[in-house]
């Protein structure tokens, strides 16, 4: 089932986005799988890190991978929460769920990509770039999918114009949070 969908995501992400939302997963499920997608894609970025270090910039190198899953779980639950109400305001009839499911399916999907990306910079270390490149661009088509078959939006624009509210909502949101934890705009305390 697993590959399958992992297949259909790449080839029929409305079709993958059916099949997601058709598990009707309750709450506690999402999150732990969230959580877990977090961790994992935490583990996978800092080995990277570890591995290839002049490829990371300097911030990256520095932050330890708890704080990195914890930043990956919140921006993603955020960034859910945003989508949500994005959606909302523009006549979407998704649930938070229904979201929160297709956004932690896609972290696995983008464990599977940084799994590939970094057997890719063993083996062929520019070819690792532009793939890695190509496959981020093909994420957002994917999300956009998912986000217009959720919503049940009859266009991409709306789906697009659900994105962009989405992610303006994440950065205001995310802004307020390092302010109020004491970070400045340049990022330090």
């Amino acid at each position: 089932m697993w590959k399958e969908l992992f297949i259909d995501t790449i080839k029929a992400p409305k079709e993958a986005a059916r099949q997601v939302l058709a598990l009707k997963l309750d709450g506690p499920t999402i999150w732990q799988g969230l959580a877990l997608a977090t961790i994992l894609n935490a583990v996978a970025f800092v080995l990277t890190i570890l591995a290839f270090p002049p490829a990371a910039p300097p911030m990256a190198q520095a932050i330890s991978p708890i704080t990195l899953a914890v930043l990956f779980f919140v921006s993603m639950s955020v960034g859910t929460l945003s989508l949500y109400w994005g959606g909302k305001f523009i006549g979407g009839v998704a649930s938070f769920n229904d979201l929160l499911a297709l956004v932690t399916w896609l972290q696995y999907m983008r464990l599977a990509v940084q799994l590939g990306g970094f057997i890719l910079m063993i083996a062929a270390p520019g070819v690792a770039l532009l793939a890695t490149s190509l496959a981020l661009l093909y994420g957002v088509w994917i999300l956009l999918s998912f986000v217009n078959e959720a919503q049940g939006f009859d266009s991409f624009g709306k789906a697009m114009a659900n994105l962009l509210i989405g992610f303006i909502g994440l950065v205001f949101i995310l802004s307020l949070t390092l302010t109020f934890l004491g970070f400045g705009p340049t990022g330090t305390p």
